[in-house]
């Protein structure tokens, strides 16, 4: 394997807060794994102790290059395989990645909001040394294994992934509000609702492609191609608990069956809103189609909108339409009061539910902000997506100021539910150095 070129840390806030960093990283240095576990061939643990090797945890950048943080493991002697098997390294390492955990969960959630060159330029700024690749194997395996764990699979295919079972530990909103009915009431909800729609980020290159073959086109007399070829990324969200449900990223067109895939995490929502999509149909039976898309469906059609815009009186335009909206507004309203009490507000008289896609129209938004820039494989992508659901759910900040999802309050996720192949070892197993002293700068 080559090795990494030499790399100098940046000004991320002051060198003192890079060597913070690496002093952290520094603490494992020497520690010493020898918890046994079952061989994996024979599933016995009929060992004699056989010798110690080193595992890189971390690979630090220095003034003096690159510094190996390193910890040991023992090795035993399987009586029964007549092999050597390795101790258990659970406690420090994720199966098949590089770098230990801390390291790997630190280039995933800095991927949430950022392609893999960026988390590489990051980590070099604190003195932790990640390329590029590694962020990105990192990245797809965690889509992998979070697809294998909360995957949705229908007739042997996973179709999307249960966000809210990562979340919560649960597998529907049914069952979220049976496990966290007191957390709710005490946020003042007593009935829960919900959003769904489909978005499509640009695969790479394919605004070029679109441009040459549109070229083609205009030359042959047809018609240009709208659209250049992107994933189809399906998305369920909560707006009252600024959380979302499912997700979805497939190379393969929106069709009923990824709507139905999509729903199902959503089972006991009082209802959802959805665009005009037909592919939502069967998906729930209390669907609510978006004000705004119905807006757009009657503008289609209104001869006083062709004319108005014809005529080029656009001000008469924008009032005709408002006052489209307001009519169409006033009379979903009166409908979903009656259907739904539970989020009308008496005092203020306003339904306090969504009535249009413009949540998780929001929640599309940034998920392609935080996707960033194209990728040409969907695998990749996925992950990405993943990461940024995950990290616009458990947000902190909202709306220009501090906010404290429900998620982050009363959640359960952690990258060790979805990367670990097996529960952390117990404490015993591990003999670590004296931790390193304080400098004196810093108190």
């Amino acid at each position: 394997m080559r090795p990494p070129n030499h790399k100098e840390t940046g000004s991320f806030g002051s060198e003192f807060l890079a060597e913070a960093a690496r002093n952290w990283l520094r603490w494992q240095h020497g520690t010493r794994l020898t918890q046994p576990r079952p061989c994996p061939d024979c599933g016995e643990e009929n060992y004699r102790k056989h010798d110690f090797k080193e595992r890189i945890f971390a690979l630090l950048i220095t003034d003096d290059g690159f510094e190996e943080v390193t910890v040991e493991y023992r090795r035993f002697w399987c009586k029964d395989c007549e092999r050597t098997v390795s101790a258990d390294l659970s406690s420090l390492f994720y199966d098949d990645c590089l770098y230990g955990k801390p390291v790997v969960n630190l280039c995933l959630t800095l991927a949430a909001d950022h392609p893999p060159t960026r988390v590489e330029e990051q980590l070099q700024k604190i003195g932790i040394q990640v390329d590029k690749d590694t962020v990105d194997r990192y990245v797809s395996e965690f889509g992998d294994k979070f697809a294998e764990r909360h995957g949705i699979t229908v007739a042997g295919e996973s179709l999307a992934q249960n966000v809210l079972a990562a979340l919560f530990d649960v597998d529907t909103v049914d069952e979220l509000t049976d496990e966290y009915g007191e957390e709710l009431a005490e946020a003042g909800i007593d009935e829960v609702a919900g959003c769904a729609d489909e978005t499509y980020p640009t695969k790479k290159g394919a605004k070029k492609e679109l441009y040459e073959e549109n070229m083609r086109r205009k030359q042959e007399g047809k018609h240009p191609r709208p659209h250049p070829e992107g994933f189809t990324v399906g998305l369920g969200y909560l707006p009252q608990l600024d959380c979302f449900a499912s997700v979805q990223c497939r190379n393969t067109a929106f069709a009923s069956v990824l709507a139905n895939a999509l729903g199902m995490p959503m089972e006991g929502v009082a209802y959802c809103v959805t665009d005009d999509e037909d592919c939502y149909n069967d998906t729930f039976s209390n669907r609510v189609n978006c004000l705004f898309h119905r807006l757009c469906a009657r503008a289609r059609e209104d001869e006083r909108v062709a004319e108005l815009h014809k005529e080029g009186r656009y001000e008469e335009l924008q009032a005709y339409l408002e006052s489209e909206y307001e009519s169409l507004y006033e009379e979903k309203v009166e409908q979903l009061k009656t259907a739904y009490p539970s989020f009308w507000d008496e005092e203020a008289e306003t339904f306090t539910g969504p009535v249009t896609t413009n949540a998780i129209e929001g929640g599309n938004w940034r998920v392609k902000e935080k996707l960033g820039v194209p990728y040409r494989r969907c695998r990749s992508a996925r992950g990405r997506v993943l990461l940024g659901t995950l990290s616009d759910s458990l947000s902190v900040y909202r709306n220009g100021r501090p906010c404290v999802s429900f998620a982050e309050k009363h959640g359960t996720f952690g990258f060790e539910e979805i990367m670990a192949d097996n529960p952390p070892t117990s404490p015993d197993s591990i003999t670590a150095p004296p931790a390193p002293a304080v400098p004196t700068e810093a108190v």
